[in-house]
């Protein structure tokens, strides 16, 4: 009796390992190194910084399309795309100025552009302004605000100094136009507005409407009552100012949209889940989450129930810790919010909370989905040149994916321990199958000796 339950339990162990073996081969295995190539990809200068609205906005979609067809996502409507209009501000014909001109209209003092003044892209209902002392309404310390019509021209100083910056485009925003100086232009210009000179600025940009898209593909689940579980990222960035620098948007977010591209691979590897599960590219983000808030209206009633993991700046400096965002009304209670924080608990990992509206979990939220967003708050180089895939890290990028994973698959796969508890069954069965061949060996020697004798 001991004999057949040692046998059927080495063979067990072997057929074990066998298949674990075999699922190990086959599975496609994440791979940080493969998601930095995908943020080189989409934050080179052929994609001129992916601002919605422009043609390399449109590739930038293509491409991530291409990516979930070439992993066998289905896409999740008759197209992979879910289109909606924006406003967006549009280029025009023209070189930015800004310069004094005296009471005769004669031009006294011209600006550089990108050195002394630069656009901030916050808003672009008005493009041209021309003001004196009169008009202006508040000269401050550190900003110049004119009211032009029913419209507010802000001129501004940053505490650093610093004019790369740009703000996300708001087309709601109550500025008409906001642009950045110097701290020493704009003393000068107190100083040629107290001798009653004039300013005049003119910036080409207009704000026009254009259809962009999210893209949208998805695994079918063995149940697809369930709940889905929704993966998701923007690739939309800043385009590129009038100089030719490129706001090429590497760390924000070539690299969320890159590490759903990369979990797309792996888990549909994984084989089927139990519930559906849906990969989101979404657009204009820096619109203020257009493209996430279309998602969640139009698949509200699909969604509802769901979870929602965004990724947002992964790859950041290895001394700052991942966060873990909700919303601003949630909390440490907040169920998504608890459960990947137990995870980062368990796993040691190193990361901290934050509740801000501040990415594409905000539109779930607002809505009543769980939803939360995976980042690394390095923002020393965001929404500037200088976020390059030079200065992406490759480890911060594997701490999201040990947690975001494990969460993940607790929730795509509770029916199938083989997905969740891979590692374990193939180290339990190499272990029996290793007893296995020691007891083949010793019943061999014995039999052996027997014939011997």
């Amino acid at each position: 009796m001991n004999k057949k339950i040692i046998t059927a339990f080495l063979i067990l162990s072997l057929l074990l390992f066998a298949y674990s073996i075999q699922k190990f081969i086959f599975t496609y295995h994440f791979s940080s190194a493969q998601v930095k190539s995908n943020i080189t990809y989409l934050s080179s200068d052929a994609f001129k910084g992916r601002m919605p609205g422009t043609l390399e906005n449109e590739l930038a979609s293509t491409y991530v399309k291409s990516q979930f067809q070439s992993s066998g996502i289905m896409p999740l409507s008759a197209t992979y795309y879910e289109d909606f209009n924006v406003v967006y501000p549009q280029k025009i014909d023209g070189l930015p100025c800004l310069r004094i001109l005296d009471k005769s209209g004669e031009v006294i003092k011209s600006f550089e552009y990108n050195k002394d003044f630069k656009e901030d892209t916050l808003s672009f209902k008005q493009n041209h302004i021309s003001f004196s002392k009169v008009s202006s309404t508040n000269i401050n310390n550190d900003f110049i605000k004119i009211v032009s019509g029913n419209n507010i021209c802000v001129f501004y100083a940053p505490t650093d100094d610093k004019i790369s910056f740009r703000s996300s485009f708001d087309a709601n925003s109550k500025l008409a136009l906001l642009i950045i100086v110097k701290k020493d232009v704009l003393k000068s210009i107190k100083d040629y507005l107290s001798k009653d000179n004039n300013v005049d600025c003119y910036i080409p940009y207009r704000e026009n409407t254009a259809k962009i898209h999210n893209v949208l593909g998805y695994i079918s689940g063995r149940d697809p009552s369930l709940p889905p579980i929704v993966i998701s990222a923007h690739f939309d960035h800043m385009g590129e100012d009038f100089s030719g620098n490129i706001y090429s948007g590497a760390l924000d977010n070539a690299s969320g949209i890159s590490f759903v591209i990369e979990m797309s691979k792996y888990i549909k590897s994984l084989g089927t889940p139990d519930r559906d599960i849906i990969f989101a590219g979404f657009n204009a983000e820096e619109y203020g989450f257009k493209g996430s808030s279309t998602f969640a209206k139009t698949y509200y009633s699909r969604i509802k129930d769901g979870k929602v993991f965004n990724f947002d700046m992964i790859g950041g400096s290895s001394s700052v810790p991942l966060s873990i965002m909700g919303a601003k009304k949630d909390n440490t209670n907040t169920p998504l919010v608890n459960e990947v924080s137990n995870i980062c608990g368990e796993s040691h990992i190193k990361y901290k909370l934050m509740f801000q509206d501040a990415s594409d979990h905000s539109p779930f939220r607002s809505l009543g989905i769980n939803a939360v967003t995976f980042c690394d708050d390095d923002t020393s180089k965001i929404h500037t040149p200088s976020d390059k895939a030079e200065f992406i890290n490759t480890s911060s990028i594997d701490t999201c994916y040990t947690a975001a994973s494990k969460e993940i698959l607790t929730s795509a796969f509770s029916k199938n321990p083989i997905v969740l508890y891979d590692k374990f069954i193939l180290v339990f069965s190499a272990v029996g199958s290793a007893f296995a061949g020691i007891y083949v060996v010793l019943i061999f020697v014995k039999n052996k000796k027997k014939l011997q004798k």
